[in-house]
């Protein structure tokens, strides 16, 4: 066991970066290669970081399924079909039309046999010098320390590891700053891990096993020892001592105890195209609330009713304009709003926020960013993985409040919204917040990390 961790620790060491802080444009073009969840929430938020890379003459590819290729050729990067047989176009679509146990059984499935194809061989058509791979996909991870591939993890939410006093993602609980509130956390996180062992099982007497458990009982046969792997975690086991990179700025997080091995880069991409909008429905005399709780379908039981609510609210208050973006939530002919509510199905997000008095968002990281890049308070109504995590920073640094999408009554919510529109201290810290998210945008730590764990 000790030689075994002795030669992990050494491994480790060739990722250190070298001169990262000092490093001047690249002098030598590198290949990099981002292995990420194939959604386009996990994607979206590396575009910055890549277009950086290229800018400065390195060669930047994704590994990538044929449903998320489109998007990812749309911003001219190159993409490496990751095995079209098992991941074929329209799956997640097909996916999504299943039930929930037949779709659980498919994807348990599908994550299987993608281990054992990845113990068989190499997914890539190139092999780079870096491999980026998200925190979320164990499995490259795996393949790569097994085939002592170079990479480091790329974190599109907030890390995902226990840290003392900080609860999981998954969870609304509050930071335990101290040793009296500590417990707090600590609850949190048994409660969780409780509630993922029970999963597992029921998940097992339908002849299933989760992707978490499969990814921790692949690891011994990709060579991996289980004093490498970090299983207290919210998605997927990883990897210790590897990099990470946290794209989020990290005067948003709770406080956490400084590790070596974590880093906190820039992410948010304002230049992003986006469609053009009637901006003639909208006046120009009235607060804009902006609503958008995400494009993927979580509580689809609970989505609708707020939905409803929420026009009701603004038809009571004709000197206040609602703009809501129902996305796949609901058919956006199927309200029946007041000349103040523009109902759509997608909005162009950055160019909307720069008018927006207040956000009504679901948490999702990448929202909660561009609000806080635009200096707009949020009211945040979390609907499921990380949000809750995100709405929890947004009440602790005060940017905003929190609303339940099923149990926040009409009332309520004309009060939270009230609220928010009128607290100018609460503006006051968002706008102090913004001047922080832009300085930190500005810089250029995350390329120059990678260029040194390129070279390294």
């Amino acid at each position: 066991m000790i030689g075994a961790r002795l030669k992990f620790v050494k491994r480790e060491r060739l990722l250190r970066p070298v001169g990262a802080n000092t490093l001047g444009p690249a002098m030598r073009a590198e290949t990099i290669t981002f292995a990420m969840l194939n959604e386009a929430g996990h994607l979206n938020p590396t575009f910055k970081l890549a277009q950086a890379l290229a800018e400065r003459g390195h060669h930047v590819r994704y590994l990538a399924t044929d449903d998320v290729a489109e998007l990812i050729r749309a911003r001219g990067f190159t993409v490496d079909p990751l095995y079209p047989d098992l991941f074929p176009r329209g799956v997640t679509a097909a996916d999504q039309k299943l039930g929930r146990l037949a779709q659980r059984r498919a994807i348990t499935a599908r994550y299987a046999a993608l281990l054992a194809r990845l113990q068989q061989g190499s997914p890539l058509d190139v092999t780079p010098s870096l491999l980026v791979v998200d925190v979320t996909q164990t499995q490259m991870a795996l393949w790569a320390r097994r085939t002592k591939q170079r990479f480091v993890y790329l974190n599109t939410s907030l890390p995902q590891t226990q840290d003392p006093g900080v609860p999981p993602l998954r969870s609304a609980a509050p930071y335990g700053g101290d040793t009296l509130t500590r417990f707090v956390p600590e609850l949190a996180w048994r409660r969780f891990v409780a509630q993922r062992r029970t999963s597992a099982e029921l998940a097992a007497l339908g002849g299933m096993r989760p992707p978490y458990d499969l990814a921790r009982a692949a690891a011994a046969r990709f060579g991996v020892s289980t004093a490498e792997l970090e299983t207290r975690v919210m998605y997927m086991p990883q990897l210790r001592g590897v990099p990470e990179l946290v794209l989020c700025p990290e005067p948003f997080d709770f406080p956490r105890a400084a590790s070596p091995d974590r880093h906190y880069i820039e992410s948010s991409d304002l230049t992003r195209p986006e469609a053009e909008f009637a901006w003639a429905g909208l006046a120009r005399d009235k607060p804009l609330v902006y609503c958008a709780l995400g494009s993927q379908r979580y509580r689809a039981e609970d989505v609708p009713g707020f939905f409803a609510r929420l026009v009701e609210v603004f038809r009571a208050r004709p000197d206040w304009q609602l703009l809501l973006a129902v996305n796949q939530h609901v058919a956006a002919d199927s309200l029946a709003p007041p000349q103040n509510v523009c109902v759509v199905t997608r909005a162009p997000q950055l160019k909307v926020l720069e008018r927006a008095a207040l956000m009504i968002t679901h948490g999702g990281l990448g929202s909660v960013k561009e609000c806080l890049m635009r200096g707009v308070p949020m009211v945040g109504v979390p609907l499921d993985v990380d949000q809750p995590g995100n709405v929890a920073r947004v009440l602790h640094h005060q940017l905003g409040v929190a609303a339940d999408v099923k149990h926040t009554g009409q009332r309520d919510l004309h009060q939270l919204i009230g609220r928010v529109l009128g607290d100018v201290e609460m503006r006051q810290r968002v706008l102090a917040m913004q001047q922080r998210f832009r300085q930190h945008e500005a810089g250029s730590r995350g390329v120059e990390l990678i260029e040194g764990y390129a070279r390294a």
